[in-house]
């Protein structure tokens, strides 16, 4: 008998094809906005699901569990947990998955983003595209080798980020709520502390369900008008309004930014800043690490409909 998956998130081609050519049944609604949506556009086949692929930004939502009675797993490309109702799945019986083979890249875009802030790299392309070199040099950038470095959030990113950043010559602090052993780098006590100490501010933090800003006004206030802030977490987690403000008035200095509080919605001001970089939420979008998660996503799907088991479960 064909096992029946429910698609609410869009993958790689090859994940479809794969999982059809060891015979599931895909139904694909990931069109859809809301849980809601989901939930309707599933309804044909609700009593036949038995596991689900999402992403990280769409999670499992409650009103999906109770939409789908017969969900045994929810496959989540990405490792984003926000979106997800855990302890409603942990009450179904119902494993959650993520693709914890991310952290590489995401790490290297934090490098590039703090790098290109620094050193004006996108805002030099401009000034080279619209002919300004002819009328002369552009002002000049920050050195990027050998300052402060803060990370607000040593995770598994967090800690790919620091091993990178021991090869800059600088000093490495950072502030996370769970107490880290084994680890050479700075414990600081607040993120309003470590931004004051830091000339470059790395946000890595998880983003928790229903849990607030991190990185309020008070933060990008301690980090100062030479400071530069660099963000691969999540957009909400910042005060954005204050963020805008401050890199439009120099109260801040420089931002690199992949993430945005309503995306793909950017605010207008930001985009006019020549002051900051900006990237689709292409942390992890390289070729060979897509490949890795959906092979991920894959083996989680396969092994618990073979075995029983997941490969990477979500601790509930």
């Amino acid at each position: 008998m064909a096992i029946h998956l429910g698609a609410i998130s869009n993958q790689q081609p090859f994940v479809f094809e794969e999982l059809e050519r060891r015979g599931f049944v895909v139904h694909k609604v990931f069109q859809g906005k809301t849980w809601q949506d989901w939930a309707r556009d599933l309804a044909p086949h609700a009593h036949e699901i038995r596991g689900l692929l999402s992403g990280g930004m769409t999670g499992l939502p409650k009103g999906l569990i109770d939409a789908l009675p017969k969900l045994e797993i929810c496959a989540i490309n990405g490792v984003g947990l926000e979106t997800t109702d855990l302890p409603a799945a942990k009450a179904r019986g119902i494993v959650v998955t993520t693709t914890p083979v991310l952290f590489d890249d995401v790490a290297d875009l934090a490098i590039a983003l703090a790098m290109a802030a620094c050193r004006r790299i996108a805002e030099a392309d401009r000034y080279v595209r619209a002919g300004k070199w002819l009328q002369g040099r552009m002002p000049l950038g920050r050195s990027f080798w050998g300052k402060r470095y803060g990370i607000l959030g040593l995770g598994r990113i967090g800690q790919a980020l620091a091993r990178r950043l021991e090869g800059f010559g600088g000093t490495i602090s950072y502030c996370d709520p769970q107490p880290k052993s084994g680890v050479p780098w700075k414990p600081v006590a607040s993120a309003v502390e470590l931004a004051a100490s830091s000339d470059i501010l790395f946000l890595c933090a998880a983003g928790a369900p229903g849990g607030g800003v991190i990185v309020g006004r008070e933060v990008l206030e301690a980090l100062g008008p030479q400071g530069v802030f660099v963000n691969i977490a999540r957009g909400w987690l910042v005060d954005e309004p204050a963020l805008v403000e401050l890199l439009a008035s120099g109260g801040l200095g420089a931002a690199g930014l992949d993430v945005f509080a309503h995306e793909p919605n950017v605010p207008e001001r930001l985009v006019q800043l020549d002051n900051v970089v900006l990237t689709p939420h292409i942390a992890s979008s390289t070729q060979e690490c897509m490949r890795r998660m959906g092979e991920c996503l894959i083996a989680n799907l396969t092994s618990w409909f073979t075995e029983g088991r997941a490969v990477t479960p979500v601790a509930m």
